[in-house]
């Protein structure tokens, strides 16, 4: 609908024909001015972040099975935290792994960062033992350790309580990161992509059955066929949180 006092017919809005520059006014099949078509070829472009978070509970043991980012986004139960609904604390994807048209990004950098309070032990768990795979379609871009991707962000800082502390992959400063520079990666509207964070062997596999005092320490000398394990809530453990992301820039349309 036009908007009051104006008029819009013969493919006249307001009684003008053309826009400022004197093309022609577009307008939908239906007749209805088309606002977003009034400046072609242009786009939003901003710099921006893609970001989705793992939840494991106090005193997880690893699946076998590769744990997935991206691919339940805002309104779905999240898999590996009791299928609570995801909201905008835990992901801003809108689908599973992939952006909806015009939205596309180019990455710069991929990063993953610990949520504060998480233990230096179950971290280590997650950097030493597990290795992450990040494709788009079936093409593999990078994979390895979370050590080489830091998020450069995070805290810093000291205190005075007793028995605090706050540990980081890496250093909470932008410039810590491992940029791709000229070897960015571009993701197109509905092309799918998908990172795994995978631990494949288990203590006794990884240690050739020598595993080291502060695992044992921890988790107790039976735990070697295990797969890597998290720190119970009984020992003080509070769960691994990460949030994987991708910095880079983004096309939306113009509004």
């Amino acid at each position: 609908m036009a908007p009051t006092g104006s008029t819009q017919q013969n493919n006249s809005y307001m009684g003008k024909t053309t826009t400022g520059r004197g093309a022609p006014l577009p307008f939908t099949p239906q007749g209805q001015l088309d606002i977003n078509a009034l400046i072609g070829q242009m786009v939003d472009r901003r710099k921006t972040y893609v970001y989705d978070t793992l939840k494991l509970a106090p005193g997880t043991t690893m699946a076998s099975t590769p744990y997935r980012f991206f691919q339940n986004p805002i309104g779905q139960g999240d898999p590996y935290n009791g299928n609570i609904t995801k909201t905008e604390m835990e992901t801003n994807m809108r689908s599973a792994g992939m952006f909806n048209p015009p939205y596309d990004m180019i990455i710069n950098n991929l990063g993953f960062f610990f949520v504060i309070g998480n233990r230096l032990f179950d971290m280590a768990q997650i950097m030493t033992l597990g290795w992450f795979e990040f494709k788009i379609l079936e093409k593999t871009m990078w994979m390895g350790h979370l050590w080489r991707h830091p998020p450069g962000a995070g805290v810093t800082g000291i205190s005075t309580q007793t028995a605090e502390a706050s540990f980081q992959n890496g250093i909470p400063a932008p410039e810590y990161v491992w940029l791709f520079r000229d070897y960015k990666k571009y993701i197109p509207p509905l092309v799918n992509f998908s990172l795994t964070l995978n631990f494949p062997e288990s203590y006794n596999t990884f240690y050739n059955s020598n595993l080291p005092a502060w695992v044992t320490n921890e988790l107790g000398t039976g735990i070697g066929t295990s797969l890597p394990t998290l720190t119970t809530a009984a020992n003080g453990g509070n769960g691994i949180q990460i949030i994987a992301f991708m910095n880079g820039l983004s096309d939306g349309p113009v509004q």
